[in-house]
């Protein structure tokens, strides 16, 4: 490749690569100058670097120079957001993500200087590949879509440091988190993501930041601190007004238009538009808004294009070349579907390849269901798989564990992680739904039914208060029992036994092999609401599920 093409991929102005320069010592500072000397050479503002292809050779300038007769360019947008592992393709069919490269191909044929783009969330509540690979195959797939610009989801942490560190070292595109710092370390590995990136698409220089929301735990809430605790080395802002405002202070007059590629959420979107001057364009997710029209705060226009690459956002802005300002612009919201959204073949062809060992997982049939289910009864289900796969002598499942309801008929594994959807609360660890085993007395167990009148309660009717039972209840009750139960109840630490979905699983097998069904009559413990047993005690309901 072009040195002069590796330094302007990301667009970095020449007076900054010489600070830079200066600050080097004397080796380096010779290869540095070596570098501008080429850059003078070959010229910064054509923007004919190449972009790095998928180990078939460098791939075709991203878009076309400009030409200096133009008096007006369109920029189109194409933009998506939290996709989180949508990306099985259908039986016969074609992957969504491959429909959605197919319809960034269908604009660029229309208009050359298209920009495509993501605002994270790209992990959990997918592909069962996701989690069988432990988080690979996702960061294959995004890595093969070929965005321009990208930023990080929180739940893009989901897999720990090193997984966040390979994903956001992308081939091509370039991965802004402006409020997401990692300290260097000697023989430490380094982020592959920036604070600020600069793109020439044709006449038309653009600045691009990225923002990425706060962490949840596993009580599941949002807070302030670090996604990592263990791992102080990353840290992350959140006073997201000062770091634009800085951001732009030292970069809007350097670029014609300047973009954020926010992971904030539509209200956090807004209220820091009311809170800066000089954003141009947001391009948002996190909240999985759908929109017909942008949202418009003073000279800020925001879009967002919902989630699960179900819908794909575009936004046009023709821009004056002599006036050097936008003077319109044009949205749509693109539905995604089979047979009706253009499909990229080469893509969809790797991203098959990219999920092929885990097909069984993904369309084989491992167990049955002899009638439809509700979400309270197939937390029923849950609970009873804690028992019979887990050991547990009791389990507790939350009502509001499920978020699919299962018909009548057989069940794949994707099928039962669709139900029970996994989100690593907080970032790297076991899921917030996960089953967790605690030792207490039988009055303990009756305090825990008593305290959780609206969970699916699996084991005896019959309690010994004195005798020592094996718990199973789930991460937030687990790890809280004060909160919940008044009291610690567990005689020993709590000790983290599978995913709600495994657990589920491996019941199933265990069915099948026993040519059951899953919801069949059980020769064991009968399920039962315990509240019908005790008066009522300080009861702590579990939180609705939110859908980010």
């Amino acid at each position: 490749m072009n040195p002069a093409c590796m330094l302007s991929g990301s667009a970095m102005p020449f007076s900054r690569l010489a600070v830079l320069c200066r600050r080097e010592g004397r080796l380096l500072r010779r290869r540095c100058l070596f570098f501008l000397l080429i850059l003078v050479a070959g010229g910064q503002a054509t923007g004919q670097c190449l972009a790095a292809g998928n180990g078939a050779g460098p791939s075709p300038a991203r878009w076309p120079v400009c030409r200096q007769e133009a008096e007006s360019q369109t920029i189109s947008f194409v933009h998506v957001a939290d996709v989180h592992a949508r990306y099985n393709p259908t039986l016969g069919g074609s992957s969504p993500l491959a429909r959605v490269r197919g319809f960034v191909e269908q604009v660029r044929r229309e208009n050359p200087f298209t920009v495509f783009t993501n605002a994270g969330d790209d992990y959990e509540k997918g592909s069962i590949a996701e989690e069988l690979s432990r988080g690979r195959t996702t960061r294959q797939v995004v890595q093969a879509m070929q965005y321009d610009v990208r930023t990080l989801g929180n739940h893009d942490f989901a897999w720990g440091v090193e997984e966040l560190l390979a994903f956001s070292h992308d081939p091509v595109a370039m991965v802004v988190a402006s409020n997401t710092k990692m300290a260097g370390r000697p023989g430490a590995a380094t982020p592959g993501w920036l604070d600020y990136v600069e793109l020439t698409v044709g006449c038309v220089r653009i600045g691009f930041f990225g923002l990425v929301s706060r962490p949840w735990n596993e009580k599941d809430e949002q807070y302030e601190g670090p996604f990592y605790p263990e791992r102080p080395e990353l840290q992350s802002d959140f006073n997201y007004a000062a770091i634009a405002n800085e951001i732009i202070a030292r970069h809007r007059q350097e670029v014609d238009l300047l973009v954020l590629v926010s992971h904030l959420g539509l209200p956090e979107d807004m209220h820091l538009a009311e809170q800066t001057e000089g954003i141009d364009l947001i391009l948002g997710g996190h909240t999985h808004t759908t929109m017909s029209e942008p949202v418009r705060i003073k000279n800020t226009t925001i879009v967002h294009s919902g989630a699960y690459a179900e819908r794909i956002g575009r936004i046009d802005l023709d821009f004056d070349l002599r006036d050097r300002r936008i003077t319109a612009d044009r949205f749509v919201l693109v539905d995604n579907r089979e047979g009706k959204t253009p499909v990229d073949e080469p893509l969809d062809r790797q991203l098959q390849s990219i999920v092929a060992p885990y097909q069984e997982a993904i369309h084989a049939d491992f167990a049955s269901i002899s009638a439809g289910q509700s979400k309270k009864s197939m937390a029923f289900i849950a609970a009873r798989a804690a028992v019979e796969a887990l050991g547990a002598d009791a389990a507790f499942v939350s009502g509001h564990s499920a978020w699919k309801e299962w018909q009548t008929g057989s069940l794949t594994q994707q099928d039962v992680l669709d139900a029970f959807p996994v989100e690593r609360e907080p970032a790297g660890k076991p899921g917030f739904s996960s089953l967790y085993l605690l030792r207490g007395t039988g009055a303990d167990l009756l305090r825990a039914g008593a305290a959780l009148p609206d969970f699916a309660y699996w084991g005896p009717t019959a309690i010994d208060p004195a005798a020592v039972y094996t718990i199973a209840v789930q991460k937030p009750q687990a790890l809280h029992q004060s909160h919940y139960f008044g009291r610690e109840i567990s005689l020993t630490p709590p000790d983290h036994a599978a995913e709600l979905w495994q657990a589920v699983v491996a019941f199933g097998r265990g069915r099948r092999a026993a040519r059951l069904s899953l919801d069949g009559e059980s020769t064991g413990a009968a399920g039962l609401d315990l509240v019908a047993l005790l008066p009522p005690a300080d009861r702590q309901a579990p939180p609705a599920r939110r859908k980010n």
